[in-house]
């Protein structure tokens, strides 16, 4: 079943509402249909708990030990370029299940400590990779040089909290039995709900606890000690705690744990009790792992289970990873307030009644991206005649605000996103292009407005829609020339011009949607009042500085539409200045569903403005 439960997140059905004059028929508890599903896809906790982990090699078993795995190391790029093991493939917790897509063998997931790894095997193990593993200490297990996450957190901090402590035997507090975690998913299906239940556990990172909050506190916490009976004894266990072990759904001993307080979950090293804290939050519960388990608590103690700096170190690669522009050029544009809600803030304007032209001419600085021939057989008074690479430099010789005027509207999107992002901030595009001003220039529109969804109607969902879930993608990475923000925008803008309008036709996307990443760039209510494109997403805000923007995947072609093609121009011109492959449907909606449409409809000007030639 390797791949089949990830590549689910692309693909599950997600039902968001239903028909305007229907209410939503309301949605059971999600825990439900997922445990029922783990435990039949035999994905219960003890399963996963199954050969989860594995030390470093001894020094001779080095080469096969590398050729056993494929390693992820979720470490911070930093920590990655100055050493890693040879054939290491850096990446994040947020997207491992992204990475492990590029895998051919096991997978071995390294961190400093194996405390996040472990969450990271708990996400694919329920994706599909059964036989995912995590490298037992982390970085720290491997080379004396890296041990220093663990050899600081070793220690005795219960001595510093007698009266949190119970000492051996012990005085673990009877299970009692809850009701079940109670919670809804957008999903309804047990696979549906596994996928964005990982997917939330990713995006919230490692759920960890300090042994200092808990011995402080212990009442706050609903706290489980993960160990057996005669290791309590052995041992004692802070105050208050239960001991649920085994745990598994199948068995009803999850409903030993309270899902209304935050379980927290210790064991020896709080990589086992990662493991089980990440699990719990996939199926529900709010949990937390103790970290650094045992060994932070009572290290002096121990009699096994005691983390040790390596005595032989294993060898290390260095790497220099190329910074990543997009980093760089993101949180310049949020720090300038060009995110994408900020330069689409009034960005169109339409054409004036009659009476207004002479004040509307007054306004604007013209700019007309059509062809040579037909500016001169037909233009707005007073503009000036330029194409869209050249914008900018055309734009220098403007005093009022500009107004970006082409055939339909759409090119002149790409302009706006330009301007917008080089300083001329009140930049307009006129809505319809020149097909709104004149019904004699309107043979754009009109030759491409129509009904295509009807001749591909498995590529049409009706109302009220079925949108994918939305997942979590790292972001595009590429390296300008420029390394400063403002250098990289220049360059990224210049970029773009000089590639053109990106758009495509409604035919190829329809004819083949799954070649696509397709983002519906409307009001949920519009998709249930409609219908959509068939695995289409809805990423609507979108922005930086809120992360909606990880919604998209880079490593796809990103297709946006809208209702006309200007609103997705936009979006597309700038999702391609900060690095994605991104391009406009053209025509929008007007294209496919245009006699369904009850607005935003394109329709030939009654009243013509003047035109002059040259």
């Amino acid at each position: 079943m390797k791949r089949i439960l990830y590549l689910l997140v692309f693909s599950f059905i997600l039902f968001t509402g239903c028909k305007k004059e229907a209410a939503p028929e309301p949605k059971g508890n999600s825990y439900i249909p997922l445990s029922e599903y783990l435990v039949k896809q035999n994905l219960d906790l003890n399963t996963v708990l199954d050969s989860w982990i594995t030390a470093a090699p001894a020094a001779e078993d080095l080469a096969t030990f590398i050729d056993t795995y494929d390693i992820l190391d979720i470490r911070g790029v930093d920590d990655y370029d100055a050493g890693h093991i040879e054939g290491a493939t850096n990446t994040t917790l947020k997207n491992i299940l992204n990475a492990a897509q590029s895998t051919s063998k096991p997978i071995l997931v390294a961190c400093y400590t194996g405390q996040t790894a472990s969450h990271a095997v708990v996400a694919l193990r329920l994706s599909g990779y059964p036989t995912a593993k995590v490298l037992k200490w982390g970085m720290s297990g491997w080379n004396s040089s890296l041990s220093g996450p663990w050899n600081s957190s070793i220690g005795n901090t219960a001595n510093d909290h007698a009266g949190s402590w119970a000492p051996a035997p012990g005085s673990i507090t009877a299970t009692g039995s809850f009701d079940v975690p109670n919670f809804t998913t957008d999903a309804t299906d047990g696979a549906g709900i596994l996928v964005e239940q990982v997917s939330k556990m990713l995006n919230n990172g490692f759920k960890g606890v300090s042994n200092t909050d808990v011995l402080t506190t212990p009442a706050n916490y609903f706290i489980n000690n993960y160990w057996a009976s005669t290791d309590v004894e052995l041992y004692g266990n802070i105050t208050g705690s239960y001991r649920i072990n085994p745990l598994t759904i199948a068995d009803n001993l999850t409903k030993g744990l309270d899902p209304s307080q935050k379980v927290v979950t210790y064991c020896w090293t709080g990589q086992t009790s990662s493991m089980i804290t990440a699990y719990l939050n996939v199926i529900g519960y709010d949990a937390l792992s103790l970290k650094f388990g045992a060994n932070g608590m009572i290290y002096d103690n121990l009699h096994s289970h005691q983390f040790v700096t390596p005595t032989v170190d294993l060898p290390l690669e260095t790497s220099t990873t190329p910074t990543n522009s997009f980093e760089t050029l993101s949180a310049y544009l949020v720090e300038q307030d060009l995110d994408l809600p900020k330069v689409l803030d009034g960005w169109i304007t339409a054409r004036p009644a009659e009476a207004d032209l002479a004040t509307f001419l007054g306004t604007y600085d013209i700019l007309d991206i059509r062809g040579e021939s037909d500016f001169t057989a037909g233009h707005i008074d007073g503009a000036v005649n330029t194409t869209l690479g050249n914008i900018l430099t055309a734009a220098d010789n403007t005093t009022k605000p500009i107004l970006v005027v082409c055939y339909t509207g759409q090119t002149a999107s790409h302009a706006v996103v330009a301007l917008r992002l080089s300083g001329h901030l009140d930049a307009k595009v006129l809505k319809w292009g020149m097909s709104g001003w004149s019904s004699s220039l309107s043979g754009p529109w009109n030759s491409n407005i129509g009904n295509a969804a009807n001749d591909h109607s498995g590529s049409w969902i009706a109302p009220p829609g079925s949108l994918t879930a939305t997942g979590s993608f790292d972001y595009p990475s590429y390296t300008a020339t420029a390394t400063d923000g403002a250098g990289i925008l220049e360059e990224q803008v210049e970029q773009m011009l000089t590639n053109g309008f990106k758009g495509v036709s409604n035919t190829d996307v329809l004819t083949n949607p799954g070649d696509y990443f397709i983002n519906n760039y409307w009001a949920i209510t519009d998709v249930e009042h409609y219908g959509h494109i068939t695995g289409s997403y809805r990423v609507n805000p979108l922005s930086i500085v809120g992360d909606e923007i990880s919604g998209l995947n880079p490593s796809e072609t990103i297709v946006t539409y809208c209702w006309t093609g200007q609103t997705s121009s936009m979006v597309t011109a700038y999702l391609n200045v900060i690095g994605y492959n991104a391009v406009s449907l053209k025509f929008g909606t007007n294209g496919m569903i245009y006699d369904t449409l009850e607005s935003h409809k394109f329709v030939t000007p009654t009243t013509d403005l003047p035109v002059v030639t040259d």
